[in-house]
């Protein structure tokens, strides 16, 4: 199964990539849809914020208008009841005698009173009405009040008692000769045992058109859902077709104080980012068309393209088979018509170079056989020095035969080429043997002390790195081999540095700094042997590792080595 699907895997990664046209595609694809998808996501952005603001602002709006109008409707209403409530509740005032005229002093109190209830009208009154138990009423307009007392709200209102109102919305259908019109009425009890005033109510009623125009307005234009809540929670007004209330709808409640009503405007998530999902979708379909006329023109200019590069890897491959007289004619200047020279370039060059390299492997083959002839010198050398060492012991001349064998033991390691790379007790021991045969040249002339930590003398160094510094000193330095020199390796955290001081002649600055430069063969010159110790440190760990010198005349020269702490485990070098 996991083999199949590295499989398809393969396939798929084949069909993306295996082809410099298809890359193409996608890459004219990415360089389209990235800023597309930014673009589109800023403008998207923008304009959804703009567009929803706007939709906040026209929703608050049209919310504030309903709560002040409908504050502004029940303000007036209550001062309007207070006013004529307490007018009739005066014990001292007894404002009608009979509650259906019959004498001429009555229709004169009747057409007062009526005149009374008339002066508190406003522009959006409908009604105001005192209605007697009997059910008989004071008032302007012709009521049908068979078709009032049948009114839920009227069954509802017939039960206050003294002290409570009743306010509401509701279709009003009881005016002779007029269409069903939107009513907020308010009935209050009249608080008096007096004649007909005993158990009547008043009625005021005030036109609801502009109120509903606020409350249609958000249900239809803004898609709300309106709820109108008394001090009770009881439900003066809701929203037909109300709908299932999500905890993502976006809800606005807002408290009318002075009566303790409660105004709710909700709306579905949905519907208020309507305009934002429209932008949204807009904004994908120019995206989608956008990437398709991307590919389409990737896949007309990347056919002419592939088609040379395809030709181009043909040749390759033709080249690799051996057919070395492969060429491709060159059309265009471009950067592909570049590359085609070069490959031609590169064809030719190649077949010259094998034609050299058959050379060389003539000439190697040549020099192999050399190498093997000069092979035989160093073990001539060698096997010389043994008979002179045996003959010097066999005639009892032991400073020869000493001298002999630690010169032996130096020229062994000067022509072992097999490792580059020693451990620094090897070429301290070289040094040893170096040092052994300068005193028996010279005798007890010359004093040596070495200082080196224990945990140093395992850590690499390049082979013959010390032997050219010590002959410098005997052949430049010391008169005679007489004179002073010191050795000491430090160890310095990453580093290790050797210090090499001699008490001789020492050397002006400028000499000094000139055994560190590269000079021609045929210049005369001090010191060829420092300047390549420091060049092969250079070679094997880098510019910042070397040899530093420092000399005055008459005073000594000091040389500081500077080489990274390297074991064999882990040196590259010395593997390479």
């Amino acid at each position: 199964m996991f083999e199949g699907y590295r499989k398809i895997m393969s396939k798929i990664n084949h069909l993306l990539f295996g082809s410099i046209r298809t890359k193409m595609v996608l890459f004219f694809i990415m360089v389209a849809l990235i800023p597309l998808i930014w673009f589109g996501y800023i403008s998207y952005y923008k304009s959804s914020t703009i567009v929803n603001k706007q939709y906040n602002d026209y929703e608050n709006f049209a919310i504030s208008q309903l709560e002040m109008q409908l504050q502004n409707t029940i303000d007036q209403m209550f001062v309007v009841a207070n006013d004529i409530h307490q007018y009739l509740s005066d014990p001292t005032l007894i404002v009608i005698n009979e509650e259906i005229p019959k004498t001429y002093e009555g229709f004169i109190e009747k057409k007062n009173f009526e005149r009374f209830l008339e002066a508190h009208k406003t522009f959006n009154t409908k009604g105001i009405y005192l209605i007697t138990k009997s059910g008989y009423y004071y008032g302007s307009n012709l009521l049908n009040t068979q078709k009032l007392f049948n009114m839920p709200f009227w069954k509802e209102a017939s039960k206050l008692k003294q002290g409570d109102r009743w306010i509401g919305f509701y279709k009003a259908d009881y005016y002779e000769d007029k269409p069903p019109e939107q009513m907020i009425g308010l009935v209050l009890p009249i608080q008096s045992e007096y004649g007909i005033l005993k158990g009547s109510k008043l009625l005021i009623e005030t036109k609801a058109d502009e109120l509903f125009s606020y409350i249609k307005f958000l249900e239809n234009d803004v898609h709300a859902f309106v709820t109108i809540k008394d001090e009770n929670q009881k439900t003066l007004y809701q929203t037909k077709n109300k709908g299932k209330m999500l905890p993502s709808d976006i809800v606005r409640v807002s408290k009318i104080k002075a009566y303790g009503w409660e105004l709710v405007v909700r709306v579905p998530e949905k519907l208020y980012y309507q305009s934002s999902n429209i932008i949204f979708n807009n904004t994908l379909v120019a995206i989608f068309f956008s990437i398709l006329l991307a590919v389409i023109l990737a896949m007309a200019f990347s056919a002419p393209i592939a088609k040379r590069i395809r030709k181009l890897k043909e040749s390759m491959e033709k080249v690799s088979a051996g057919k070395w007289e492969t060429r491709i004619a060159v059309k265009e200047q471009d950067e592909i018509g570049i590359l085609t020279m070069s490959f031609n370039q590169m064809v030719e060059e190649i077949k010259e170079l094998i034609d050299e390299i058959n050379e060389t492997e003539r000439l190697k083959r040549k020099a192999e056989l050399k190498a093997f002839h000069y092979q035989i010198n160093p073990h001539l050398l060698f096997n010389t020095l043994n008979s002179i060492q045996w003959k010097a012991r066999l005639a009892n001349a032991k400073e020869v035969q000493q001298m002999i064998y630690h010169l032996t033991e130096v020229l062994h390691e000067n022509l072992n080429f097999s490792d580059e790379l020693i451990p620094l007790k090897k070429e301290l021991t070289t040094i040893s043997h170096y040092l052994k045969v300068q005193e028996i040249r010279y005798g007890h002339m010359f004093e040596y002390q070495e200082t080196i930590g224990p945990e140093c003398t395992d850590y690499l160094i390049p082979r013959l790195s010390l032997q050219p510094l010590f002959e410098n000193i005997f052949f430049h330095a010391f008169e005679d081999g007489k004179g002073k020199i010191s050795l000491t390796v430090e160890d310095r955290e990453d580093f290790l540095e050797l210090t090499l001081c001699d008490n001789g002649k020492g050397m002006s600055e400028n000499t000094a700094q000139n055994l560190l430069v590269l000079h021609l063969p045929n210049e005369k010159t001090r010191g060829i042997g420092v300047f390549n110790v420091d060049q092969r440190l250079k070679l094997h760990f880098g510019n910042e590792f070397g040899l530093t010198i420092v000399s005055k005349l008459q005073q000594g020269t000091t040389i500081k080595m500077r080489w990274p702490k390297r074991r064999s485990s882990n040196d590259k070098s010395d593997r390479n």
